[in-house]
């Protein structure tokens, strides 16, 4: 292992408790209902507007309903709105489903789109992840009971696809309740109802919400807390858990053992982004020579190699199967030789050391990538210490862009909207806090995300694609994969949007202890 990789040590008596608390006695398992091990329930619990993906939409996609959402294979659905239309260049109509009440009785309506629209658009709302990815928006109008017009500020074609994850809170409650309480006591319109958070035990219990349009033989999902990748494998053989998130180096064990695992995309380009802007001006990042040859000294088939499933390695901003992935744009090549001639011409024959902020047990593989990249980057001179953060540490840094490091752990999340949009904004210069900021690329951007045709925006985004290769702003790694391991007995097992789908999930028959 690189000495120089400052993971925090697990002591005997810190993993015996691990052990304990997944195989500790539980009762009896029933068959209406499903446990998942998870790496870190949301620190947010049920706020559905202080992020966007997971953890969060491990509890948010249960408890909640959007306008619309993704299937499994990621194409765009009603979800409580049924039909949705462009009806000027700047306004989106769309027809909400009649009949849906939220949990605790109260009507959805048109006012109640209004309402969740307008707290995004106050002072407080756009302080939220969501209210801020919901700027563009200018106002929200009621056309009776069961229609709304969204206004945007300039062109969106994509906003159908944002409001995936505008989750449709009961404004009431939430106004009587505040963020904070509403978080956990939330009421909502999905197929479950949060009924327990026990923080002491690290585990959360969703039961079925018997009003909702959602159906689901399921009466309840209790997610439970493992932060250590083991205690979670560990825990699905025990048949203390049904279903876990796992890493990569169990699932030849669990194979042998029954249980099946399931690979499936990210929609993400993991990436170790260079952080250009509000970083060090003295910094040798600020010189794109040094990015582009941190690029070439990565000899990412052999980090392919290592994962499960060979994902594919990656140049470019968009992952393939998301709007406006370039089949032409190829990643660095391998070239250690050109990596250290380019240090040379910027100034740097002999390199310079670097530090790289790192999450941990977050997705499969994470470890071992930050891991490699840190070693080839040493092979051409630049020694790279690792430092590990946490989940809520690296969620309060990435919007504040409060990081000291040369490096963060930011890949090119595609997969919220499955559009190139997102991750673009997030790397262009209208970040509230941006970490990279090229006035020439930002400028570009701004023309073709206004853009409403959908062939003429693939190849502004493409074009684009090239231009943030160039740039540099990250070291392109793999399309990434995520990896689950589940009860053989459990049925129709899917992820949607990285998550379990719950409300269609069986299990075959009673499970033998």
């Amino acid at each position: 292992m690189n000495d120089r990789l400052r993971w925090p040590i697990c002591t005997l008596l810190a993993c015996m408790a691990l052990l304990f608390a997944s195989c500790s006695p539980n009762p009896p398992p029933r068959i209406d209902e499903v446990r998942i091990a998870v790496g870190s329930l949301p620190p947010s619990l049920a706020n559905p507007f202080r992020g966007n993906g997971r953890p969060g939409s491990l509890v948010w996609s249960a408890v909640f309903d959007a306008l619309t959402r993704f299937d499994e294979k990621n194409q765009l659905q009603p979800g409580l709105a049924t039909h949705w239309e462009l009806v000027s260049p700047t306004v989106w109509r769309f027809t909400l489903r009649d009949g849906i009440s939220y949990s605790d009785g109260s009507v959805f309506d048109s006012a109640a789109v209004v309402a969740v629209m307008d707290w995004l658009k106050s002072p407080a709302g756009q302080r939220t992840m969501m209210g801020r990815e919901l700027r563009i928006v200018k106002n929200t109008r009621a056309l009776g009971r069961l229609a709304v017009e969204i206004e945007t500020e300039v062109p969106d074609p994509i906003l159908p696809r944002r409001m995936t994850a505008v989750y449709m809170v009961e404004p009431k409650a939430w106004a009587k309740l505040g963020p904070d309480a509403f978080a956990q006591r939330p009421v909502g319109t999905g197929a479950f109802m949060l009924t327990d958070w026990n923080p002491r035990r690290r585990q959360l219990t969703m039961s079925r919400n018997p009003t909702s349009w959602r159906n689901t033989v399921l009466q309840r999902v209790i997610l439970v807390e493992l932060p250590n990748g083991a205690s979670r494998t560990q825990a699905l053989l025990s048949q203390d858990v049904d279903v876990a998130f796992v890493d990569l180096e169990d699932t030849p064990r669990l194979k042998r053992d029954g249980m099946r695992v399931l690979t499936t995309p990210s929609d993400q380009v993991k990436a170790f982004t260079f952080r250009i802007t509000g970083g060090d001006p003295k910094s040798p990042i600020q010189d794109v020579r040094v990015r582009r040859a941190l690029n070439y000294a990565i000899d990412k088939d052999a980090i392919s190699k290592s994962l499960l499933d060979r994902p594919a390695p990656s140049g470019q901003p968009a992952s393939r199967g998301s709007f406006g992935y370039d089949p032409t744009i190829p990643p660095y090549p391998y070239d250690p030789s050109r990596a250290r001639a380019l240090l040379a011409q910027a100034g740097y024959p002999k390199g310079f050391p670097l530090v790289m902020s790192v999450l941990k047990n977050t997705a499969p593989g994470d470890d071992m990538v930050a891991q490699e990249v840190a070693e080839y980057w040493r092979q051409v001179g630049v020694p790279t210490t690792l430092k590990v953060i946490t989940y809520p540490e690296f969620s309060r840094k990435y919007a504040m862009n409060g990081w000291t490091s040369d490096v963060i752990s930011v890949s090119w999340n595609t997969y919220q909207y499955h559009d190139v949009t997102r991750p673009m904004e997030d790397f262009s210069c209208n970040r509230a806090k941006p970490f990279f900021c090229d006035p020439k690329i930002t400028a570009q951007f701004e023309v073709a995300k206004q853009i409403l045709d959908d062939r003429e925006r693939l190849i502004a985004y493409q074009a684009l694609g090239r231009a943030y290769r160039d740039a540099a702003p990250s070291a392109f790694i793999v399309e990434h994969r995520d990896v689950i391991a589940f009860n053989p007995r459990l049925t129709n097992f899917r992820m949607r949007q990285r998550v379990p789908d719950y409300e269609i999930m069986r299990w075959t028959s009673r499970r033998e202890r």
